[in-house]
């Protein structure tokens, strides 16, 4: 009988990330334990995020198939009618179709860790690899702030003439004006400010480097961050400031950028933004700015054109102008 559990972890707030270590490692206890299929996969991916999601989902699937946890399925087991299965109470639970095929993603790269590893036969493997992705799309989450939001946002942290203020909004500039994921920004170092070219040396998504050219207005917030408060000593671009203005050598965590989006946006009075939304925002006026898609793609370090299209937020405008101008009854 297939379980679905209660409720899905939450995963679409920053969590601690899991480090690459022994948390993924398999058990081997004895001359004939066997590796897991599930670790082994979990291990090849790229990035401590992707195993930490990967691990959630394919826990639910254990649940879901009646195992107690992702550990305790034995996964060379896994046959197509059980990914079909699982597929379709996905589906039926109200996941997004999005979500539903990063499911199946995770269980054909399980069942290709089963093969490789003998625990599985070629046959059942095939057929696994096999079933389709669901096909559809939903209306795009998030949004993209309008200038006097953007204006807001800053207003209120320069206001706050406290050193977290002035970090809060070199940070948020750096964001916005340079398009960066959470998790490029919290792990930048000072030595990845390529003074000379105005632009961070940032590492992305598959371990790829890219150089992030930095706006005017970026710039000047970053530069008086460093000048005023940072300082030029080794370590995190951006880091804790305790009370009473303490500057410290820490590093912010994803769960800390976050937060400090939320605290600014409230005390500005806007709609509500997640980090995110302002990745969207620089997607967005790039693209209003007459800048070609590859031009994007590569300023925000994707690996496909069609993944920066999700970003592209100008066609809710364009059809709210359309249907002002429409006028037929």
């Amino acid at each position: 009988m297939i379980l679905i559990p209660d409720d899905e972890p939450e995963l679409s707030l920053p969590s601690a990330v899991i480090p690459h270590g022994e948390e993924f490692l398999p058990a081997l206890s004895g001359e004939n334990a066997s590796v897991s299929p599930a670790r082994a996969y979990l291990l090849s991916l790229n990035s401590p995020r992707s195993r930490q999601t990967m691990a959630s989902f394919l826990s639910i699937v254990a649940c879901m198939l009646g195992a107690t946890s992702l550990d305790a399925f034995s996964w060379g087991s896994l046959r197509r009618h059980h990914v079909m299965a699982v597929t379709e109470l996905l589906r039926d639970t109200g996941r997004a179709t999005a979500t539903v095929n990063t499911y199946l993603s995770a269980l054909k790269g399980v069942a290709k860790e089963a093969w490789m590893l003998r625990l599985m036969d070629v046959e059942s493997f095939q057929h696994i690899r096999a079933v389709r992705n669901l096909r559809g799309s939903r209306l795009p989450r998030g949004r993209a702030l309008p200038p006097e939001e953007i204006c807001a946002l800053f207003a209120t942290c320069e206001a706050d003439d406290s050193s977290i203020g002035i970090r809060d909004a070199a940070m948020l500039a750096v964001i916005l004006g340079c398009g960066l994921r959470r998790s490029e920004t919290v792990v930048l170092d000072l030595r990845d400010v390529v003074t000379n070219e105005r632009a961070l040396r940032v590492l992305g998504k598959g371990n790829k480097e890219r150089l992030a050219y930095m706006p005017a207005g970026t710039w000047q917030r970053l530069q008086k961050w460093i000048g005023e408060v940072r300082g030029e000593k080794d370590g995190p671009l951006f880091t804790r400031i305790r009370r009473f203005d303490t500057l410290t050598n820490d590093r912010l965590t994803d769960q800390a950028v976050y937060h400090v989006l939320q605290l600014r946006q409230r005390q500005a009075g806007i709609a509500k933004c997640a980090p995110h939304d302002l990745r969207r925002t620089f997607a967005t006026a790039m693209l209003d700015n007459g800048e070609d898609l590859i031009t994007v793609k590569d300023a925000m370090g994707h690996a496909s054109v069609t993944t920066t299209q999700q970003y592209d937020r100008r066609g809710e405008a364009r059809l709210r102008t359309a249907r002002d101008r429409l006028n037929l009854i």
